[in-house]
Order: C-alpha cells, then structure tokens, then sequence
C-alpha cells in the first residue's frame, strides 16, 4: 500500500508541496488500476502517460527551485531526475505484457515516490532549513494579483523560484498571475 500525503513530506515550498500532493495522487490512481483485474490496457497506457508526462514538469520545476536557493548538489540531483525518466521510458517500451505492465506501474508508483520524493528531495529542504536557520533575517517580496486589495508576501526562496520560473505562477482565489510589486 502507498502512503498518503502528510504534511511531514513537506519541503516547504507552496508550489512544489502541491505538485508533490498531486503525484502522490497520481500514484494511488496507478497503483489502484495497476491493481484493479479489470483495468484495460488503455487505462494503464492513459495513467502512465499522465504520469510520466506530470513527473517531467515537476522535475523541471523542481530544479528551477533548487537553482533559486542555490542547493549545491543540483547537478546531481537533475543526474538523479534524469536517470528516472530514462528508466521509465526504457522500461515501458520493453514491456509487451499488459500484466507485467501493471506490475511495473505498482512497482514505480511505490519504489519511487517512496525514494524519490521521501528521501532523495528531503536533501534540498534540509538545506533550505539549514540555510533560514543561518540567517537572522527573513527578507519577504510583494505581488499582486488581480482580486481588490490582496497583496501576496513571499518568501526571497519563492521570489527567487518565480522570478527563474519559466511558468507564470497564479493566485490561488483568482487564479491570475501575481505580479512583483516594489520592494518595501
């Protein structure tokens, strides 16, 4: 069985905690029809895609952050991102099975979010807190967005992340992008 999302999987980061909670749920949707005796073939090849397809951007994302904080082991971290989308993509293409098809989705879904995301991305969190814990100041930004009034205040590790970010990044009542307002 696949854990459930907890709050102690946190990296503290709102926008990768949510891709996080979203690949955990996409692995209990494989596991689940990877399990079910009555999935179809084309209910594996719809999950897997989707999958694979979502894990891309979040590594994508995912490295853009840790460029933003400037976690020194980013190179190998992106070997490690890298390494999974080949062995996805190798093991997929060498199944001809349906069966063993949906023995690989269980085994991906629980091996690597178990490793992946419990462990191997916990390093760079680790980091972040170590390094706001060596610094007595917190230095926040301000965005806005389009709803009245609403001044969104950031962290410099989430302005760093939007301002390298290839992806506009939305507010979550309006959802509009936040635009950088003046420093105060």
């Amino acid at each position: 069985m696949l854990p459930e999302w907890s709050d102690d999987f946190s990296v503290h980061h709102q926008i990768i905690d949510e891709q996080h909670q979203k690949l955990f749920a996409l692995a209990h949707r494989a596991y689940n029809i990877a399990n079910n005796n009555k999935s179809l073939a084309s209910d594996v090849k719809n999950i897997l895609i989707e999958f694979f397809d979502y894990m891309k951007t979040h590594f994508k994302d995912e490295e853009e952050y840790m460029k933003a904080i400037g976690f020194p082991q980013l190179e190998e971290h992106k070997k490690i991102h890298r390494q999974i989308v080949n062995d996805m993509a190798g093991m997929v293409k060498n199944v001809h099975s349906v069966d063993v098809l949906k023995e690989m989705i269980a085994t991906i879904a629980k091996d690597w979010l178990l490793t992946h995301i419990l462990q191997e991305d916990m390093c760079y969190e680790k980091y972040r807190e170590e390094q706001q814990n060596a610094t007595c100041e917190v230095k926040y930004y301000y965005y806005t967005c389009a709803c009245p009034g609403k001044e969104h205040k950031l962290t410099e590790s989430m302005h760093l992340f939007i301002k390298n970010s290839s992806h506009p990044t939305n507010c979550q009542e309006c959802h509009q992008p936040i635009q950088f307002k003046e420093q105060r």
